[in-house]
Order: C-alpha cells, then sequence, then structure tokens
C-alpha cells in the first residue's frame, strides 16, 4: 500500500530499541488503550530500552519474550514523501520511502493519507 506524508515527523528516536527473537525483556508499563497509542509496552532489555508492539511479546507478569525480530527505527517525515508499506501495527506502518528502498522504518498513520 502507498500513502502520501501529509503532516511532518521530525522525532525519530536517537537509539531506537532493537530486540531479538526470543530475547527477555522486563516490562516496564503499557500505553492507555483507550489512548493515542494502544498495544504498546515500555521494556528494558540489557542496554536498551524503548515501546515494543504488545502483539510481539509474550507477558508473563514483569517479564516478557519477543516472538520476532523487532527495530524501532521511526522516519522523520517531509510532507509530500510517498511511502510504501510493508505491515500496519498499532496506528502506524512499517516500510520504506518510495525513493530509498533499501532503507526501511515507521511511520505514524496519522501523518499519512492513504494514495
Amino acid at each position: 500500500m502507498k500513502y502520501k506524508v501529509i503532516k511532518e515527523y521530525n522525532d525519530e528516536p536517537s537509539t531506537p530499541i532493537q530486540i531479538s527473537k526470543g530475547e527477555e525483556l522486563i516490562i516496564i508499563k503499557e500505553s492507555d488503550s483507550n489512548g493515542d497509542w494502544p498495544n504498546w509496552i515500555f521494556c528494558k532489555g540489557k542496554d536498551k530500552e524503548g515501546w515494543v508492539p504488545r502483539q510481539i511479546i509474550s507477558i508473563e507478569g514483569t517479564k516478557g519474550i519477543s516472538y520476532e525480530n523487532y527495530i524501532a527505527k521511526e522516519f522523520n517525515l517531509t510532507i509530500g514523501e510517498i511511502l510504501i508499506s510493508n505491515r500496519e501495527l498499532n496506528g502506524w506502518i512499517w516500510g520504506n520511502k518510495e525513493n530509498e528502498p533499501d532503507d526501511l522504518g515507521w511511520a505514524s498513520l496519522n501523518c499519512l493519507e492513504e494514495v
């Protein structure tokens, strides 16, 4: 699916969390299920912390194990750019910018419109 950027976004984390399948994490808090970003879990791992989609973590109490590899790399967005989505999850798409097919990242759907 293609999307056009309709709102700039410049809040890319400087050190996005990156986890591997099977990695153990400590669950710190969950996002507000009625808020703008439901289904996100703030986790800590060895020398890392960040928000991770709830759907990719098996949670027992305050511990979690990742079902898959994940990186929280976000794109800075400029109005008019075109993005190609490979996956949609919790209000975000994972994909690439049309002119940079090898550079993958996340983009918030509230900054995009379907083309």
